[in-house]
């Protein structure tokens, strides 16, 4: 279920025909109309492609924020999807909360921030008064979105302090936010919180499935490995910037799926007694996916696992990345080709 909702067969591969460093740096977008510039360097260039607000963008616009998703955010081919299922059973020691057999889950085509938003991103939210824009949060938050405020009082993830990030981490994945501050960033770029199942889908890719049926459980296979992903066997002890640990990235190059930080996703957690009777939480949690730098189980930082966390939790090792439909980027570079060949 889309907590977006409750608040308020895949199309085809887009496939570049320019060339292959085209995506390898952020475009320079001087030459480009004042609006325009200012919306890609603040990183909503969806905001310029999606168009939502109608506004009257020109192909020079329409190209260079093109440029910008290409460098930011990878295509992830829609496909099914084997998603476990929660039961909570009793036991001798009380209840325990156990996997289900797997439901498959179709998803379409979208494109995924290929690294979670960090500090540096946040901050241009929180400098354009993010926090004081009605129209980003759902109306049943708005009343207590002065509450989500920094170490110093200030409008802010919850450890920055005097309304500013850790000047040493700048280009780490932000932390300390809630679901809602990661929905009203999302919405402010142009963007959205990728579903539990879309999520999934971007770390199963391409590579298929193993030789009995399931899906792979990390982005580079079966077996687990440290030097991939910064989870507590690493040694690191804390979260790290967000291009590191580049082994562990997906084919396409989305990095950081497994590891660093637990991953805000926009699907209700809700587990069931395994007989399809839901279990009724004292209050609304969201999923949270891919385990962080402390966390111990291997087993917790696969691409199929879940948990989930209340709406207004803002630990210190949860962070996001956004996603934007395939379907609703047009055809703005004739380079580009959509393929009707399924993935």
């Amino acid at each position: 279920m889309s907590l977006a909702s409750l608040l308020t067969d895949a199309i085809g591969i887009w496939k570049p025909r320019a060339s292959s460093d085209v995506a390898s740096r952020f475009p320079d977008v001087a030459d480009a109309p004042p609006d325009t510039r200012r919306l890609i360097r603040n990183r909503r260039y969806c905001c310029v492609l999606t168009n939502k607000d109608d506004l009257p963008f020109d192909d020079v616009s329409l190209s260079f924020a093109w440029q910008a998703l290409q460098h930011d955010m990878a295509m992830v081919p829609g496909g099914d999807v084997q998603q476990v299922c929660d039961s909570i059973i009793a036991t001798n020691a009380g209840f325990e909360i156990v996997p289900s057999p797997n439901r498959v889950v179709s998803v379409d085509s979208i494109y995924l921030d290929r690294d979670c938003v960090t500090n540096a991103d946040f901050a241009r939210f929180v400098e354009s008064d993010g926090y004081g824009n009605p129209d980003l949060w759902p109306a049943v938050i708005l009343p207590n979105v002065l509450q989500f405020s920094d170490s110093s009082g200030q409008p802010g993830p919850k450890y920055w302090v005097n309304g500013d990030p850790p000047s040493d981490k700048l280009d780490h994945p932000v932390v300390g936010i809630s679901w809602y501050e990661a929905s009203a960033f999302a919405t402010w770029a142009g963007k959205r919180l990728p579903s539990s199942a879309e999520w999934q889908r971007a770390g199963t890719w391409p590579k298929g499935h193993s030789s009995d049926g399931t899906e792979l459980h990390f982005p580079w296979g079966n077996g687990f490995d440290p030097a991939k992903a910064n989870v507590w066997s690493s040694g690191v002890g804390d979260t790290v910037a967000v291009t590191e640990f580049e082994r562990g990235r997906t084919p396409n190059g989305v990095r950081q799926l497994v590891g660093n930080v637990w991953e805000w996703v926009d699907t209700q957690f809700e587990p069931s007694t395994g007989d399809g009777v839901s279990v009724l939480l004292d209050q609304t949690m969201a999923e949270i996916r891919g385990g962080a730098f402390d966390t111990y189980f291997q087993t917790q930082a696969t691409c199929q696992f879940h948990t989930g966390q209340p709406l207004l939790f803002r630990g210190a090792n949860v962070g996001f990345r956004c996603c934007v439909s395939a379907s609703e980027i047009p055809d703005v570079d004739r380079g580009v080709i959509r393929s009707s060949e399924a993935v």
